[in-house]
């Protein structure tokens, strides 16, 4: 089962940005050469253009000053987004990566993190809110057949965000899509540095006599994105997994114009908030520190902005430009 995960993950989400790469490819012009560029206009000297209409009166161009990328990239868009999107997940996960590398076998790091989740714990029995041990118990006592269920939503939110990602380029502003790329980006600087400053062991991987039981990781039945040998384990706070669902949820309420996924869309956070706690992989302020990180993130994503200069650089450099 967890090789086929290995393999089905990998192929869905490369599935879906083949099809939003053709869904999204541009037949014609539709504006006109003499729009106002905006922030994130293309970046490389005007081409020389030769402009006429078609049959539908409609703009086209031929470009005879373009490189060959630059073509590839203004007939198929989406490609640049597919790259935004690696960027944003494999830097994370790289420095996760490089984070996990750098503790092992400092035991006073792994001691530190499981005094922090005591504290979470602690907090949370102060405010009557420690339901975490309950859920599974509940869960595997009564309602056994929800666990491999479960299993399948916890490891689909990277699909499931690929789908959004996918849908929200195809189907919502243009600005608004940028903000959520944006967005997206920001979140993981801010969770990186809380769970660098401020490590946190999840309830799975406390000691036998709290109870809980990590139900995920113990079969290796995990996904080859989420469970590898340069995973960091000691990451609870906060749960991006929170975080993203109610995110992906908020800005579909928000911005869709498709009233059924308004409709359904709070759904999603609901059933990640009920599988993180069930599956004793976070704590329940987790779920609220996640919830505030990417509320933050969607409030000052603009800072990501910053980081333009860079971008030019590398698409001069690479003779490109932006579609």
């Amino acid at each position: 089962m967890g090789a086929f995960k290995n393999f089905l993950e990998p192929g869905a989400i490369a599935a879906i940005f083949t099809a939003s790469t053709l869904v999204n490819r541009r037949r014609r012009r539709t504006e006109s050469p003499s729009d106002t560029p905006d922030v994130e206009s293309p970046l490389l000297p005007e081409p020389v253009v030769a402009k006429d209409t078609d049959e539908d009166g409609y703009f086209r161009s031929v470009d005879k000053g373009r490189t060959i990328q630059s073509r590839v990239l203004a007939r198929f868009p989406f490609l640049i987004e597919i790259w935004y999107w690696l960027l944003i997940y494999w830097i994370y996960q790289g420095l996760r990566a490089i984070s996990a590398r750098a503790i092992s076998g400092h035991d006073a790091i792994f001691a530190r993190a499981e005094r922090h989740a005591l504290q979470i714990l602690t907090l949370e029995h102060a405010l009557h809110i420690d339901a975490e041990l309950a859920i599974q118990r509940w869960v595997l006592n009564q309602a056994h057949w929800l666990m491999p269920i479960l299993a399948r939503v916890y490891y689909s939110h990277i699909v499931i965000g690929v789908i959004f990602f996918s849908y929200a380029y195809t189907c919502l502003k243009r600005e608004t899509f940028r903000a959520i790329r944006r967005t997206l980006a920001f979140e993981n600087v801010i969770a990186f540095a809380i769970i660098t400053l401020w490590r946190c062991t999840p309830p799975r991987l406390l000691p036998e006599e709290y109870g809980f039981i990590d139900v995920l990781h113990s079969n290796h039945g995990g996904s080859a994105w989420t469970q590898n040998k340069f995973q960091l384990a000691i990451a609870a706070m906060p749960s991006l997994h929170f975080g993203n669902s109610m995110f992906i949820a908020l800005c579909l309420i928000k911005f869709s114009p498709h009233w059924y996924l308004r409709a359904i869309a709070p759904v999603w956070p609901m059933l990640m908030a009920f599988t993180i706690v069930a599956t004793a992989n976070h704590f329940m302020l987790d779920a609220v520190v996640g919830a505030c990180v990417v509320l933050t993130a969607y409030r000052f994503n603009y800072v990501m902005l910053n980081l333009l200069p860079v971008e030019r650089v590398l698409f001069r450099l690479l003779r490109l430009e932006k579609p």
